[in-house]
Formats: structure tokens, sequence, C-alpha cells
């Protein structure tokens, strides 16, 4: 976390941030981040993407992508907290998706509501879990692009630019989750829990390390029961999430975060401290 403080205030002597969640982020000519030479073609929306390629997300398989297509999107998800582990997750109006980039620190770059611009040809796309990601080839599979790759493939949009029209008023929303609506459709984007439960076996706190609870991947489950959960819902921490040693109330909550798919169970990464609603 202080590293990243530190990559922050660097940049704010060159640079000014505006609020991440209400308004636009002004991203200045010449940032030293990403590709600011590409210039969009035929543009795809992230539902359309993932119907193009239902069959090979579901399977937990990928593909290269090699039509001349561009993504254009907002950041809602990023490293800042320590909870989502070399990744990124964007949004556009359709739906979410998850990018795996081989690289830390990137919330100091890439802050939430962040509007990109991404060349999709030559990027791989699959599933994980039934979860649907874009990143590169590891060990033969799907897996993290490397942080140079990444860069070539993107840019930072700036407001006033012609890019950015495209966009309209678009903003990261928070949504409920939907019952009318596939996970696919939901899974990706931001979403808001209220009158939830969460799980208080082992010691009550959100990710903790003590051996009291199961780990999986160095993540703790907490599962998330009443209010609009559904069925197969947990909350997902990482033991190296900034905010892992929050206590969990004995009361329902409301909180926020990214809603990913592992194989029918709704994972929901929280990004910040500040998503955990009741510690604020």
């Amino acid at each position: 976390m202080k590293k990243q403080l530190y990559i922050i205030a660097l940049l704010a002597g060159t640079f000014t941030l505006a609020s991440c969640m209400e308004g636009d982020w002004d991203v200045p000519e010449g940032i030293p981040y990403g590709n600011n030479e590409l210039e969009a073609g035929t543009t795809v929306t992230i539902a359309e993407l993932q119907n193009t390629y239902a069959s090979t997300i579901s399977s937990d398989n990928y593909k290269q992508i090699t039509e001349d297509l561009w993504l254009r999107c907002v950041i809602n998800g990023n490293d800042y907290g320590d909870n989502l582990y070399k990744q990124i997750s964007v949004q556009d109006e359709t739906g979410g998706i998850i990018i795996g980039i081989n690289g830390s620190d990137q919330g100091a770059f890439m802050p939430v509501g962040q509007k990109l611009l991404i060349s999709l040809k030559g990027l791989y796309i699959g599933g994980y879990g039934n979860q649907a990601q874009l990143g590169g080839l590891y060990n033969g599979g799907l897996g993290r692009m490397e942080l140079s790759d990444w860069k070539k493939h993107v840019r930072l949009i700036m407001d006033g630019s012609s890019d950015a029209l495209a966009f309209g008023t678009m903003k990261v929303d928070t949504i409920d989750f939907d019952a009318s609506k596939t996970m696919a459709q939901q899974a990706g984007r931001v979403v808001r829990l209220s009158g939830v439960t969460i799980s208080r076996d082992g010691t009550p706190i959100i990710a903790p390390d003590d051996g009291s609870v199961s780990l999986v991947s160095n993540c703790v489950n907490r599962t998330l029961s009443g209010g609009n959960a559904g069925s197969k819902c947990v909350l997902r921490t990482s033991t190296y999430a900034a905010f892992k040693g929050v206590a969990i109330p004995t009361t329902p909550v409301e909180l926020y975060g990214i809603a990913t798919i592992y194989r029918g169970t709704w994972q929901i990464l929280a990004r910040t401290q500040s998503d955990l609603t009741w510690t604020k």
C-alpha cells in the first residue's frame, strides 16, 4: 500500500486525478502509460464479445482473437486494495470482464473510473470456472498477459477527445443482482448486496490466516445469505487484502464488489474497505 501511495503522489506532480466514482477522469496527452497511437476500428461491446466466444468461455478453454476488434470500457476494479491480484475488471453498458495483467500496482495508473480503448487483436479470451477473462498464454493455457503486451494494446482515453464521445454518459454504476439476467450478463460488473449475512466461522474477521478457516489459493470464502445474495454466493477475500482484518458484524449488512463466477457460485470481490459499507 505504501508503494501505491508513493506512486500516486509521484504522478500527482505531473497530472491531477479526479473523483473516481463520480465524474470523469482527465488523462492528459503524453501520459506515460499505454499506447497513445491507438485509433479504434470496429468496436464491439463486452456482451457481443462474450456471445461470440460463449462456448470457449463456458468450456474453460481459450482462443486468440484474430479479428481487428476494439473495446471501449471503464475500469470498475483494480489492485489498489490488494484483493484483485494482477487483474483489473472492466465494464461497459452491456457487461463486464476480467483482464489478467502480469504487473503489480496497476491501480496507480488505471484508477476506477478510467476509460480505456483496448485493441483486442492478438489477445486471448477464455474462461476460468466459466468466468470470462482476457489475457495471454501461460503454461499452455489462459493466463495473464505480460505488462509490456498490455501497454501495446491499451490507450487511456482523455475526456474531450473524439474517442471519448462513444462512451456517451456511461459511468461506473452499482447494480443489484437481477434475477431476470443470467450469471454471464452480470459477471464482471459491480453489484450491491443488501441485507446479507456473512458467515462468521473460525476467527470472525474477513480473511484470517491463522488456520481457523480453510484457505483456497490464499483466499477465504465467506458464505453470504439472505437479502439479495441468492444461492451459492460467497465473499472472496485474499489474506493479503488491505482490509483482511475487518471484523464481521453479527447483523445483516450492505456491501459492494465485483461479481465473478466460479462454476455456478457467485464470488464477490470487494475492491477496497469502502466496499464494506459498515466500516465507514
